[in-house]
């Protein structure tokens, strides 16, 4: 068996995946049960645009039978492990494209590895094995286009929707940081450049926030998703039904509803329930600590 990087006829080869044989085991950044992100690796690695994408492929009697890709989240110096396609019989491969990644990651300074399967992922004790470490549980809810409207939001839910713009950037940390547990902090970012810096890529997508008293009190971020529209959100306790009128507002017609929540989000999940819509998969977060970026202290003048 040979692990290598990818040339342009394995990428021509990949494009009819279901010829292959490959079976896809990580949760990518931009799609679940979709084909669409294994298409944009194509492209990515053709044409390098929106971040950069870090390849190794199996090959064993001049078949192709394993691939690993990662791509930058918003630093060049974090990696996402955004697919990990394996043939049946090659399963027992997954180890040593961890280690090839985390080598690959070694060579460019990388400082951070995240990685995201399905919860119940025969991978996952492997991906321990490799120092991979869990930090969070994401739990991906549909609500199907035949349920009809969402109800009125509760009383105390008022003001409009506005796209975000990068001066909000200090509030949603602030936002973040109040409502996300330590654990989760610790492993996207406890200060505020690291986490901007770690932030995931979302191709297509688009950020929204809710103001109330001249507060950002909520955020979401929408995007196209399969056959419908998924969206992402973080709100002060108290006003999680502020959703509500967000996606009134974006879903135009019978579209599918998709929203990606995380463990911690209870008050969230309970009124997605509420609204008709139901778990349609849950994810294991991990991440791998490469390096550590240490600053050095200076003193500056202080403003009076």
């Amino acid at each position: 068996m040979i692990i290598r990087s990818v040339g342009l006829i394995d990428w021509m080869k990949l494009a009819r995946r279901k010829a292959t044989g490959l079976q896809e085991y990580v949760v990518g950044p931009e799609a679940w049960n979709c084909n669409m992100a294994l298409r944009k690796a194509v492209v990515g690695q053709l044409l390098p645009l929106g971040g950069h994408w870090h390849h190794w492929i199996a090959i064993e009697d001049q078949r192709l039978v394993g691939l690993i890709i990662a791509r930058d989240r918003t630093s060049p110096h974090i990696w996402q492990v955004s697919h990990l396609l394996l043939s049946n019989e090659a399963i027992d491969l997954a180890p040593e494209f961890f280690h090839q990644i985390t080598a690959g990651a070694y060579r460019h300074s990388i400082e951070k590895l995240f990685l995201r399967l399905p919860l119940d992922s025969p991978l996952k004790h492997i991906a321990l094995d490799q120092g991979f470490e869990p930090y969070l549980v994401e739990r991906l809810y549909q609500r199907p286009e035949s349920q009809g409207n969402l109800r009125s939001p509760s009383r105390g839910i008022s003001g409009p929707w506005r796209t975000k713009t990068k001066q909000d950037n200090w509030s949603i940390f602030q936002l973040y940081s109040a409502v996300t547990p330590a654990t989760v902090k610790q492993a996207e970012g406890l200060a505020y450049a690291e986490w901007l810096l770690a932030r995931e890529r979302k191709n297509g997508s688009y950020e929204k926030v809710w103001e109330k008293d001249g507060q950002i009190r909520g955020w979401a971020r929408v995007r196209p998703w399969c056959n419908g529209v998924l969206f992402e959100f973080l709100f002060y306790p108290g006003d999680e039904a502020a959703f509500i009128p967000l996606i009134q507002t974006v879903v135009r017609g019978r579209q599918t509803i998709y929203s990606l929540t995380y463990s911690y989000q209870t008050q969230i999940q309970t009124l997605l329930g509420d609204e008709g819509f139901s778990t349609l998969a849950e994810h294991a977060l991990f991440l791998k600590r490469l390096l550590v970026r240490v600053t050095q202290t200076h003193l500056a003048p202080m403003r009076v």
